[in-house]
């Protein structure tokens, strides 16, 4: 199989070479780019001195499609990776605007992501010098509404890199093969619009642990998953990067979890009290009629409150307020009690019991 990749990828190369010589640059360049694709597949499934020769060989082509025409092949390259991810009914990839200025609070969480994935990227020769680098991917898990995907926004914002947002449930197929191709196709279409990261929303959803009970089709797109990710490790210029999230850390598959592929796991917790605090600030920021508003107050009253929870009060709050005005046609300012009473009607959405869970989740691995 292996000897019919590489004989194709010399006939690759004879074409590019006759398509050069003819003077139609442009397509040389495109197919000088198959080839690159090709040697890069083939040195995924390789492994020692094989894997290496073939890495150089991918990065000499890279370097040939590049300087003959890689104006063509950017064009040519994104406009591919759009066609697929359309092709699998996932949004269209965009560099987010959010930064970490816009994530209330989680210092420890923005200073380990910044550390172990930001400056590897921001500052590469530094990095090399002190042989740091992300590998694999990361996984951030806690309790739901807390911000998991803004952080990866912003993480795509920092790095300028295509934020690739995958449902897990648009990867699966009843039809024989599918799933693990649609696994595969998305992987090459995160290649074709890097840097890109590529992100799995619950995560558990796509590879749980395996019981013995789940479908061949389950298996298998665990396992091409598991292909996907330990190809990536190993070839660095890819500039892929993969994150997942999820609620439920403990009913992912342990396979998945090992060294080379989802090597940093990071617990991003309820929001604190400071953080709970610039939640409220940041969401009745563009809020015209504001009183004086007791952000303390407000921030000591909603301990176990998720973010998303903060969210729902503050728009609430808002909205019946100017429910009011329309009634009476007064004007009036959002206050401190319009928001505690909407605190007062729903409980908090993390219970002690869950964060007990994640502690022992943590001591545990």
């Amino acid at each position: 199989m292996t000897e019919n990749r590489i004989d194709h990828v010399s006939s690759l190369i004879k074409k590019a070479m006759d398509m050069e010589s003819s003077g139609n640059r442009a397509e040389a360049a495109k197919i000088y780019r198959d080839a690159y694709n090709e040697v890069m597949e083939i040195a995924a499934h390789s492994s020692g001195k094989i894997r290496e020769k073939r890495l150089h060989q991918a990065e000499s082509l890279k370097k040939i499609y590049e300087s003959i025409g890689g104006k063509y092949v950017e064009k040519d390259r994104i406009g591919e990776g759009k066609k697929i991810l359309e092709q699998l009914n996932i949004e269209p990839p965009e560099i987010p605007k959010v930064t970490f200025q816009d994530v209330a609070g989680l210092e420890n969480v923005k200073n380990e992501i910044m550390s172990k994935i930001i400056y590897p990227m921001r500052y590469k020769e530094l990095s090399q010098e002190y042989n740091i680098e992300f590998s694999g991917g990361m996984l951030l898990y806690g309790p739901p509404g807390t911000g998991k995907t803004f952080i990866v926004k912003a993480i795509a914002n920092e790095v300028k890199a295509n934020f690739i947002n995958v449902n897990p449930s648009t990867l699966y197929s009843q039809w024989f093969g599918q799933f693990e191709k649609n696994i595969s196709l998305l992987f090459h279409a995160a290649y074709l619009l890097s840097p890109s990261i590529l992100f799995f929303d619950e995560i558990d959803t796509l590879v749980p642990k395996r019981s013995g009970s789940e479908s061949d089709a389950a298996r298998r797109g665990v396992s091409q998953l598991l292909t996907e990710v330990g190809g990536l490790t190993s070839q660095k210029d890819r500039n892929i990067f993969i994150i997942a999230a999820t609620n439920n850390p403990w009913g992912i598959d342990e396979a998945i979890m090992r060294p080379g592929r989802f090597d940093v796991k990071i617990y991003v917790p309820p929001p604190d009290y400071e953080s709970r605090k610039k939640l409220f600030q940041l969401k009745l920021s563009e809020i015209k009629h504001l009183g004086e508003i007791d952000y303390d107050g407000l921030a000591a009253r909603t301990e176990r409150y998720s973010g998303a929870d903060i969210e729902f009060i503050c728009k609430k709050a808002v909205q019946n307020v100017f429910m009011e005005v329309i009634k009476t046609g007064n004007r009036v300012d959002v206050t401190t009690e319009d928001l505690l009473e909407v605190i007062s009607q729903i409980k908090p959405s993390i219970d002690i019991g869950l964060l007990k869970k994640y502690q022992d989740y943590i001591l545990s691995t």
